[in-house]
Formats: C-alpha cells, sequence, structure tokens
C-alpha cells in the first residue's frame, strides 16, 4: 500500500483533509488509501456489488468514506465545485463516453482541483515483442496459483471491450485531448509509473501491462 500512498500523496500536495472523489471505487482501495493519508474520500462506482463490497470493506478498515452508487459519465447529485480532487484507476478505458466523464469530473472540481488518473492502452492492437507474450503466460501460470483465478476474457467481452472508444485511440494522446476539450489547464503525464522492483510481485503478475500504463494529473484552472 505505501506505494500507492506515496503516488496519491505527490499528486495531491501536503495539505491534509481534501475532499476526494474516488470514481469507479470497486472494493475501495484508492478510497482506503486516502483515508489512511489524511484526506476525505467519497467513492462512486457504477455497480451495485461494488458499492456493497466497498462499503463493506470501509467498516472493516474503519475508513470513514461515504459510498454510493453512481454513472462517472453522470454525478448529477454532487454540486459543481465541491472536490478538491478526483481520482480513478483503470475506469476511463473502460467507459462508453470518456469526453462527457471528463467535462463531468472537471464540473465537480474545484478551481485549482487534481483530476488523478491511473489507466493504460489495455488493448490497443500495437505490436508486442516476443517477452510480451511470455510474461503474459507467467502472469497467467502465478494469477491462477496465488488468486485462483483464470485469467481470461471471453470472446464475447473481448469484442464488446473493443467496441469501447479508448480501446481504438492512441492513449495517452487521446486523453490529453479530451481533458483540454474538457476545460483542463495544465496536464502532466507519466508513461509506466509503476518502477520496477517497486512492487515485486504485481511486477510479475502484471508488469507486461506497464508500457501501457500511465498517470495523468490535469488540474482545472
Amino acid at each position: 500500500m505505501s506505494f500507492w500512498e506515496g503516488l496519491l500523496s505527490r499528486a495531491l500536495g501536503e495539505r491534509r483533509g481534501q475532499r476526494v472523489l474516488d470514481v469507479g471505487t470497486g472494493p475501495g482501495f484508492l478510497s482506503i488509501l486516502l483515508a489512511r493519508i489524511g484526506h476525505r474520500p467519497t467513492a462512486v462506482d457504477a455497480s451495485p456489488g461494488m458499492i456493497e463490497r466497498a462499503a463493506s470493506i470501509f467498516r472493516q478498515y474503519g475508513c470513514e468514506a461515504t459510498a454510493y452508487l453512481a454513472d462517472a459519465e453522470d454525478l448529477s447529485s454532487e454540486a459543481d465545485g465541491s472536490y478538491d480532487a478526483v481520482v480513478c484507476r483503470d475506469v476511463v478505458w473502460t467507459l462508453p463516453d470518456p469526453q462527457r466523464a471528463y467535462a463531468e469530473w472537471h464540473r465537480v472540481l474545484k478551481p485549482g482541483g487534481k483530476l488523478i488518473v491511473f489507466d493504460g492502452n489495455y488493448l490497443y492492437p500495437a505490436e508486442r515483442r516476443r517477452c510480451h507474450a511470455l510474461r503474459y503466460a507467467l502472469s497467467w501460470l502465478l494469477i491462477l496459483l496465488t488468486e485462483g483465478r483464470v485469467r481470461r476474457r471471453s470472446r464475447d467481452d473481448r469484442a464488446l471491450l473493443q467496441e469501447l472508444p479508448f480501446t481504438q485511440v492512441m492513449r495517452p494522446e487521446a486523453d490529453e485531448q479530451a481533458l483540454r476539450l474538457a476545460g483542463f489547464g495544465a496536464i502532466a503525464v507519466q508513461r509506466d509509473y509503476i518502477p520496477r522492483g517497486a512492487l515485486p510481485m504485481h511486477d510479475l503478475k502484471y508488469g507486461y501491462q506497464d508500457e501501457q500504463r500511465f498517470e495523468i494529473i490535469a488540474t482545472k484552472e
């Protein structure tokens, strides 16, 4: 957890007690970290099951975070300029309308607020080196052994995912364009943001994706 806490702390700065919206929270991982480093997270997800799971984990960890059901592209229950920051991890690539989401996240941010995006160019049909296939095979085996699950998408699921707009464009270039259209000012991008050795088991299981990963910090002016 310390690695992710460090990433969030550097992005958010030293001021504690910031209101942070965790979009597409899933089981609440980022919200727990945000609370641990002294911020006030609100977690939203479009899946009722995930909201239930996140709320249960918050209680388990004594995390003071609100969790409620909401669409990442429609935060109509949130007032304009109500958050110091918005964060998300591996959410944007799954959205039917990323441009609408970026505009909505810009709306709920205060002036000077930050959008922090951890995402990746996961399904873009880029040329892969042979070592990529070898690392993928190793990851498949390790995930099976350590998590008891098979890392595989059905053909139908993959076909649906490939219809999503941000699986068909080069990223983060497409994100930068969308963020500017949404009204963001300063945009900083860091590719391959997880250094080798920082998360050894993560590197073995998911490191084959690292060259596709990126972090974006965009500021509302």
